[in-house]
């Protein structure tokens, strides 16, 4: 038995102090009410016996949910694997107990307009309005802190305490069910809010269209200014249309936001945890957006102002029609074909630089190329291969004109071109010979001629002559090539629209092969089962000559092996 020790001390009439085992506290008041510093009230019925003693300690219940919910957070969730399987079923029940509990308490203080998180449903259970419905699970929570302690402190709970806990972890989700309020929407407005918080955009970045830009801007500076405008022009509107679309999107979720916030407010009584709320993030978005505009703007100008410089462009000072005036009267007493054109009063490209200079290196700058009409790619080439040999003196000024001529390298004799540029309009004619029949010698005089700007009036017409090559044949109307003589082939040689067509055309051994092909062509289509692959077929071969045939003997191939190969269809099919 142990020993006990109790005295009472009265110091003032209702007032003594007790002194115990357990401590030293003091009661107040006299027969028939009488309050312990200790938190007992007692009340009694003087003369008869009876009383009734009341602990209103117990109803402020903070450490008992306390203990409840923070029981199992020294529960280790490491190192799993050299727990028992014992130990392991404890832990998975105490997680269970634990988990169970604080999701009926949290349901229940959000159903009460408390919005809480699981981590503060400790600082929740002071609030008093809620103690005496946390007073009646006092018990309960006792017994399930006890079974989650045992857990962690042994790793083992017997199967009485188990049954125990789980009948009091039954009783709390009963509870807490049963004294739901009124404020249950409040979790959907928090969600709701939650996801449109998640869902704002994240700002666009604007360094890869800010690289592309300047990759254009380099472009600019080398000439190619048409892949350096799309590289400039095609990011930029990338980048603005980015950042349009965040500034949209961004207003957007701001308006729902504001929407979903007010809907949390009028449902909220008390909020112990933060709401879902926009981190706060320095938005930068739309500095960053004009500082790479202004970089790329001001870059382009420079390149753009670099490629004007490059290209020689001016304009006519205020004098330019004086001077043209001036042209003019010194051109009255020259013959007609020396006589140079008026000088337009629009932009002109300055050619001083070709004077001296050899063809060969001419024909390599884009403004050479600038003072003829619609020269295909083809044709320049052409006209380049014809400029390779010239004389030393290179291009020479000639009544008015830039002139300069050469030959192919090994075929001077042959295959030749000349040009002529307007010194004050700074158009010009060329024109070249191209051989189709070295045996022969049979060629095409070709040409790309101004409707203003005959070769007639240029020194081109001297030219042509000296190398029997008249004007009208050297510039033949749209400046298209007619050859010297054609045969009688499948198709118009009027109409022919290709260099092979051409080359075939003033050829008598491919016109005839190219007649004898036809008669076989219409034999094996005569025969052919499946119309739509025979012409497919057909398509497809004519589109290999004319892509990669650009001489006789190609040609000449080409009609052998499409001659074989109808023949073995036409057998086939027989």
């Amino acid at each position: 038995m142990a020993w006990g020790f109790k005295k009472s001390i009265k110091i003032a009439p209702g007032v003594r102090i007790n002194l115990s085992k357990s401590g030293v506290s003091a009661s107040l008041g006299g027969k028939g009410f009488t309050y312990n510093t200790r938190g007992r009230i007692t009340t009694s019925i003087p003369g008869t016996g009876i009383r009734h003693t009341q602990n209103i300690a117990a109803r402020r219940t903070t450490k008992p949910v306390g203990s409840a919910l923070r029981a199992s957070a020294h529960i280790d969730s490491d190192n799993t694997d050299r727990l028992s399987k014992r130990e392991m079923a404890t832990r998975e029940f105490v997680t269970q107990l634990q988990s169970r509990t604080t999701k009926a308490l949290q349901e229940y203080f959000i159903s009460h307009g408390v919005y809480v998180h699981v981590e503060d449903l400790v600082d929740a259970a002071t609030l008093e309005d809620h103690q005496e419905f946390l007073t009646s699970l006092t018990q309960e929570f006792e017994t399930t802190t006890k079974a989650i302690k045992l857990g962690i402190d042994i790793g083992s709970i017997s199967l009485a305490e188990k049954e125990k806990a789980m009948r009091a972890l039954y009783e709390i989700e009963e509870k807490c069910s049963s004294h739901q309020g009124n404020h249950g929407a409040l979790e959907d407005a928090a969600a709701s809010l939650q996801s449109k918080v998640l869902a704002w955009p994240i700002s666009p970045a604007f360094f890869w269209p800010f690289l592309l830009s300047l990759v254009g801007c380099t472009f600019f500076l080398t000439g190619n200014s048409t892949a350096g405008l799309i590289l400039i022009v095609g990011p930029g509107l990338y980048g603005f249309y980015k950042l349009k679309s965040f500034e949209k999107r961004k207003n957007s979720l701001l308006a729902e936001i504001t929407e979903a916030d007010g809907r949390f407010q009028s449902l909220l009584v008390s909020e112990i945890s933060p709401r879902p709320a926009l981190p706060n993030i320095q938005d930068n978005v739309q500095r960053n957006a004009t500082i790479f505009a202004g970089i790329t703007a001001a870059l382009a100008l420079v390149a753009a102002c670099f490629y004007l410089a490059n290209t020689g462009s001016q304009t006519l000072p205020s004098g330019a029609n004086s001077t043209a005036s001036d042209d003019r009267a010194k051109n009255q007493n020259k013959p007609a074909a020396q006589i140079s054109s008026p000088a337009p009063s629009h932009s002109e490209i300055d050619f001083t630089w070709l004077v001296g200079k050899p063809p060969s290196d001419a024909v390599k700058d884009r403004r050479f190329k600038a003072a003829f009409n619609g020269v295909s790619a083809a044709a320049w080439k052409k006209i380049a291969d014809r400029l390779t040999v010239s004389n030393v003196g290179g291009v020479q000024v000639k009544d008015g004109y830039y002139f300069g001529a050469g030959c192919k390298a090994h075929f001077c004799d042959s295959d030749i071109a000349a040009f002529a540029i307007n010194q004050v309009i700074g158009k010009g004619d060329v024109i070249y010979k191209e051989t189709t029949d070295y045996n022969s010698n049979e060629a095409v005089a070709k040409g790309f001629i101004w409707t203003d700007l005959p070769i007639d009036a240029t020194p081109l017409a001297a030219w042509a002559i000296s190398n029997n090559m008249s004007s009208s044949t050297a510039a033949p109307s749209q400046s298209s090539s007619v050859p010297n003589k054609s045969f009688p082939t499948s198709f118009n040689c009027n109409q022919a629209g290709s260099d092979v067509e051409r080359l075939i055309c003033s050829d008598q051994e491919l016109a005839e092969r190219d007649v004898e092909l036809a008669t076989v062509f219409a034999e094996a289509k005569a025969h052919a089962l499946d119309q739509t692959t025979f012409k497919e077929r057909a398509r497809k071969a004519w589109n290999y000559r004319e892509k990669n045939c650009h001489d006789r003997e190609c040609i000449a191939r080409w009609y052998s092996d499409q001659k074989a190969a109808l023949k073995e269809m036409i057998n086939d099919s027989q």
